[in-house]
Formats: C-alpha cells, sequence, structure tokens
C-alpha cells in the first residue's frame, strides 16, 4: 500500500513538474514518464529492502545462543549426566541418562531448538525409557512415551535448568539445575 501511495506521489510530482514549466505532454511522454518514475522506484525499493536485510542479518549476529554443548551433571547426588551436542542451526542432540542404582538408570532422548524469543532450547520429541540391566551385558527398556516435549535453559550462573511437559510421568519439573561438568 505505501508502495502504491509513494509511486502516484512521485508520478504526480513529475507531471505536476512539467505541467508547471508550461510543458505540454503527449499520453506518450506521460507513458514514459511514468515507466522512467516506476523504474526508479523499483531500484529504490531493492536498495532500501538490501539495506533492511543488512540491519536483521546484523540484529541477528549479534544475538547469541547461550553454549548448551557439552556434557552436564547434577551435583546433589552425581548421578544424573546430560550430553548436548550441537548440530548447527541452533539445534542439539541431546542424552540423558540418571541412573538410580547400578542396574536401572532413567534414560531421555530428544532433538532441541534453541529460540531466541524466549532463550529456550525447547523439544517435542523426547522418549523416555528406564532401563533394568539383568547382568552385565543383558537388559530391557520400559518405554513411558515417545513424544514427550520440554525445554532447557541457562539460568545467570552457568547452571542448566531442565522441565519435562510430562513432569508427572518422569519428575523433571524444573526444580532441579545442573552443572557443565569439566574437563581436564
Amino acid at each position: 500500500m505505501m508502495k502504491k501511495l509513494f509511486a502516484t506521489a512521485l508520478i504526480g510530482t513529475a507531471i505536476l513538474a512539467f505541467a508547471g514549466c508550461n510543458a505540454k505532454t503527449t499520453p506518450q511522454q506521460t507513458a514514459e514518464i511514468e515507466s522512467q518514475v516506476e523504474s526508479q522506484i523499483t531500484e529504490i525499493e531493492s536498495e532500501v529492502s538490501q539495506a533492511v536485510s543488512e540491519a536483521i542479518s546484523e540484529e541477528q549476529q549479534a544475538v547469541e545462543a547461550p553454549d548448551f554443548s557439552g556434557d552436564w551433571t547434577e551435583p546433589m547426588s552425581g548421578r544424573a549426566r546430560i550430553s548436548i551436542v550441537s548440530t548447527g542451526e541452533n539445534t542439539y542432540d541431546i542424552e540423558i541418562l540418571w541412573s538410580s542404582s547400578a542396574f536401572e538408570s532413567a534414560n531421555w532422548t530428544m532433538t532441541g531448538t534453541y529460540y531466541d524469543s524466549t532463550g529456550t532450547m525447547e523439544y517435542t520429541d523426547g522418549r523416555y525409557f528406564v532401563r533394568t540391566y539383568t547382568d552385565e551385558e543383558n537388559y530391557t527398556d520400559e518405554e513411558f512415551y515417545n513424544d514427550g516435549a520440554g525445554y532447557f535453559w541457562m539460568e545467570e550462573e552457568g547452571k542448566l535448568g531442565w522441565r519435562s511437559a510430562s513432569s508427572d510421568v518422569d519428575g523433571i519439573d524444573g526444580s532441579t539445575f545442573f552443572e557443565r561438568m569439566v574437563t581436564e
């Protein structure tokens, strides 16, 4: 709408300029003027569009996603380990193992995507299962869901928070925080 108003104003201005100079224009001359003005408008719109795209790109580059990648642990018991691997474009592969004993562990796998608008890494493909070992090599998996949703976030202190939409099933209600494991 603004483009049409702008174009109309430019065409009108050009026609009035010729009329003000006591120039008589033929329909062919008027059409040529309109064509030249429209060509200039297209060029200006292209330049403005490019400038806006560059400004948006610079703004997006200025917003940097937190570094979720690495291994994280639950510091109280030390039994939980979260492994997050960046796959590019603000997406991550996530695996979680939370041991309850030497023979049993709760396990999650999911793919997370970081969103600047919420400041969270969200997932909708979470799989939650409990693995029970019958001996060193054999185990059984009891799956509780394979379409779980939830999100992770970074606290100011550098801790990782996690909340599951299925906290009534898996107990992940956002109250436990994880610390980055330091490798030497």
